[in-house]
């Protein structure tokens, strides 16, 4: 270990990669070099941005730790300047919770790359740093046995159960594994049924928490009271019906995860309490004035547009800036190319085993209707189709008759439309599709966007309020509905 008087002189451990600490509190650059005392790297340490810059401009540092607040410099604007120079070091951010959206956009703009909280947990920072170093002295990333089934083989990756040889998907994989060392939040988006909680348990995965619990609740399937309860518990007697003390979900996540589906459905009250959780890491249960520390990562997601409910006012702007810190967004399955297929193996090789079925393979036609479809329930309708296709039928091949009825029983009036070699010849003299009857006056002509208006409205009627059910008749997406309701 070395520091900022000596760095010139130190050559015989020149083998080691370089580990460079600004910090303008010498309280704090010396509890860093505590707690990575043991790690193989030789350690440098600045006061000053400046100086640390000026180091920089003739020695290449291969991991860079700065923190945010400093005089004369803050740390994004260092950790930019370093990148300029040295853009193959790798460069993390050492900052409060409170400092989530400038750090967002330093991650959004490649300047950041690992971001650790303060306080931070040694262990944390132990795994984030020996990872950067690991990275930077292989050039790539090591793979233990436990990875073997992440390994691409001819582009197709199973990581962690998502299948995908998707060039955006296995970005989102990378974007995993860089946001797999750090504790801020992240929010995923994507439709209904794009695999958010598959992301969600991969995150966690990839954690240096992986050995703690990871825990999930879908904020839209309980009331107010009931939700409250369940993510900061109660006290018997908090409540009616409250007969005995339960543990709430942020405790019961201990230093895991904590996932929050549909978090946008939270009421406004809750958007509150749930803010003071992310800047202040503690909760009390209800019933209680007993405060009660928060440790775990907190996981957020929403299929609808996040951005368009901070407008609306339905969901609380500085909430939303302190959860998108890191922002992974899932494409829809239509958008995912030959994934299609692939995910459909999968799915096909899956419940064949706990159907004790004996499928082989999809026909030409199968595959044919699967990928024609549009598939407005993403892979969540793909695999309860072909789950269900599997339980119902038998044989070595999956049959285009077979996908049709299974989405008929899914996908009220769904018509398949078949492959044809050629369109078909329909002469003049043909009445198989008679001619519309004529328009009596201009009042029965309504514009095009309100009969599309009209058409939306009564599906979403008939589906009680449900818009991706509603999406699914439609044979449109979800946010393609709720890109209309902005403008109407």
């Amino acid at each position: 270990m070395i520091n900022n008087d000596d760095y010139n002189n130190n050559n015989n451990t020149s083998s080691l990669p370089t580990l460079l600490l600004v910090d303008d509190d010498g309280n704090i650059l010396e509890a860093l070099k505590r707690a990575l005392h043991n790690i193989e790297a030789n350690i440098i340490d600045f006061q000053s941005p400046i100086a640390a810059l000026e180091y920089c401009q003739t020695n290449q540092p291969d991991v860079v730790i700065s923190d945010q607040h400093m005089p004369g410099m803050n740390g994004c604007e260092l950790l930019e300047k370093i990148k300029q120079r040295w853009p193959k070091s790798q460069r993390i951010i050492l900052s409060a919770y409170q400092d989530f959206d400038l750090v967002s956009a330093a991650f959004s703009s490649g300047v950041v790359e690992k971001y650790i909280c303060k306080p931070w947990v040694n262990k944390e920072l132990k795994f984030v740093v020996d990872k950067a170093l690991s990275r930077k002295v292989n050039n790539t990333v090591t793979v233990t046995p436990s990875d073997e089934e992440n390994i691409p083989l001819s582009g197709l990756i199973n990581f962690h159960g998502i299948v995908a040889e998707d060039e955006a998907m296995h970005k989102l994989f990378d974007s995993i594994r860089h946001a797999s060392s750090t504790n801020a939040p992240i929010f995923i988006t994507g439709e209904t049924g794009t695999g958010k909680e598959l992301v969600a348990k991969a995150c966690h995965a990839e954690s240096y928490h992986k050995d703690q619990p990871f825990i999930a609740v879908n904020c839209a399937n309980f009331t107010e009271n009931l939700i409250e309860s369940q993510l900061f518990g109660h006290t018997k007697g908090a409540f009616t019906g409250a007969i005995s003390n339960q543990e709430g979900l942020f405790s019961a996540a201990k230093q895991g995860s904590l996932f929050l589906d549909e978090i946008t459905t939270l009421s406004k009250p809750l958007q509150a309490k749930l803010l003071r959780v992310v800047q202040e890491r503690e909760f009390s249960p209800l019933g209680t004035n007993t405060v009660l520390k928060f440790h775990a990562q907190i996981i957020s997601a929403s299929s609808n547009s996040i951005s368009n409910a901070v407008i609306e006012g339905e969901f609380r702007e500085d909430l939303y800036y302190r959860l998108n810190v890191i922002t992974m967004g899932l494409p829809p399955l239509r958008d995912r190319g030959g994934d299609l297929v692939h995910i459909a193996s999968f799915f096909l090789k899956k419940y064949n085993k706990t159907a004790n079925k004996h499928f082989k393979k999809f026909s030409r036609n199968a595959i044919q209707i699967i990928c024609a479809y549009d598939w407005p329930g993403n892979i969540r309708q793909l695999e309860n189709v072909i789950h269900g296709m599997i339980v119902l039928n038998s044989g070595e091949q999956i049959t285009s008759e077979m996908i049709i009825k299974s989405l008929s029983n899914t996908v009220k009036n769904y018509t398949a439309i078949q492959p044809v070699s050629s369109p078909p010849v329909v002469s003049e003299n043909s009445n198989s599709h008679p001619p519309p009857e004529p328009i009596k006056n201009n009042t029965e002509i309504q514009p095009l966007w309100q009969v599309e208006k009209n058409a939306i409205e009564a599906a979403i009627s008939y589906c009680q309020g449900n818009i991706p059910k509603a999406a699914a008749m439609l044979e449109v997406s979800p946010s393609t509905i709720y890109r209309k309701k902005l403008d109407w």
